[in-house]
């Protein structure tokens, strides 16, 4: 993805100025920045919770949705923060099934996270736990044998394996909805 500079980018143009403003930011990259600094800490300390509107990542998320990805105009501001979203729905996933056992939430964050993934991203998880969240075994086993770049070989390999023992879908794998595969 290019870079968008303040140099480059008119954020008084742009229908998230507003969201820009809020959290401190002057363009998608760094609105990004913010968002994914915010992201890695909470996941970091076994806090990152979708149901949690205090937390900074979910009320990034939601200035955004309220104003809308589809009202973006500019195509690489909208991939900008496709990415943020996209993110956020990934990590919602895991948090869904392992911290509130909800498949159907999983579900649901899974077929977003997957519209909102850009082409070509390297991330291969979000589409294995796609297809186990819908029992599908084959495709999943499938998917994983494609996945030959670390840790993501690792983790898928550790999520076929915890799904074929009946465990996948159980609460037992922390309170965060993080796996941990080392």
């Amino acid at each position: 993805m290019a870079n968008i500079t303040p140099n480059t980018f008119d954020k008084e143009a742009s229908v998230l100025r507003e969201v820009y403003v809020q959290f401190g930011a002057n363009d998608p990259s760094e609105l990004q920045t913010v968002y994914m600094d915010a992201d890695q800490v909470l996941m970091n300390e076994v806090r990152w919770d979708y149901d949690n509107p205090e937390l900074l990542p979910n009320k990034i998320r939601m200035a955004i949705e309220a104003v809308g990805i589809s009202a973006i105009s500019g195509e690489k501001e909208r991939k900008w923060i496709g990415q943020i979203l996209w993110m956020w729905y990934h990590h919602a996933i895991s948090c869904a099934l392992w911290r509130y056992g909800d498949k159907k939430a999983a579900q649901e964050y899974s077929a977003r996270a997957l519209e909102l993934q850009p082409v070509g991203h390297p991330n291969s998880i979000t589409r294995l736990l796609y297809l186990l969240i819908r029992d599908d075994l084959d495709g999943a086993e499938q998917w994983a044998e494609t996945i030959t770049t670390e840790p993501e070989k690792t983790t898928a390999t550790y999520f076929v394996d915890l799904y074929k023992q009946g465990d996948f879908f159980e609460v037992q794998h922390g309170n965060d909805g993080n796996i941990d595969t080392k």
